[in-house]
């Protein structure tokens, strides 16, 4: 019989790794624990998750769901420790996508597009907030 293969979700790969660094991130500050080591159960979990996708032949459109799940977690934590506050979002905004556009060693854009992603990420959180959006 063949062995049936789970294929991990993005969304469910996307949360699992915010809760992960953030478990990890709370670890490392904790002033109790020692210098922590290297999250190698993150690392193992991502490169099954990928591997799957690839035995799937899903890779590249489930990896570019899970870069747009991971964007939209960012986008929302940084909202919020910006006290939700439109325009200091709009200009960390502008200055991610710059450092984004800086890093890459050839053209590619992936630092305009991570704007626009997060921008109308931006918008969509304000909207259900019910909070204005500028």
């Amino acid at each position: 019989m063949a062995e049936t293969m789970t294929r991990p979700e993005p969304r469910t790969t996307a949360l699992t790794l915010t809760r992960t660094t953030a478990l990890d991130e709370a670890a490392r500050h904790n002033p109790q624990g020692g210098v922590p080591a290297a999250n190698w159960e993150m690392y193992d979990d991502l490169t099954a998750t990928l591997e799957k996708w690839h035995a799937a032949s899903t890779l590249r459109e489930d990896s570019l769901l899970l870069t747009e799940w991971l964007a939209v977690e960012l986008c929302a934590s940084v909202f919020q420790q910006l006290n939700q506050d439109r325009n200091r979002l709009d200009h960390w905004l502008c200055d991610f996508g710059e450092q984004v556009c800086q890093s890459q060693q050839h053209e590619h854009p992936a630092g305009p597009t991570a704007v626009d992603i997060l921008s109308g990420v931006a918008e969509d959180v304000a909207a259900r907030s019910g909070k204005p959006s500028g």
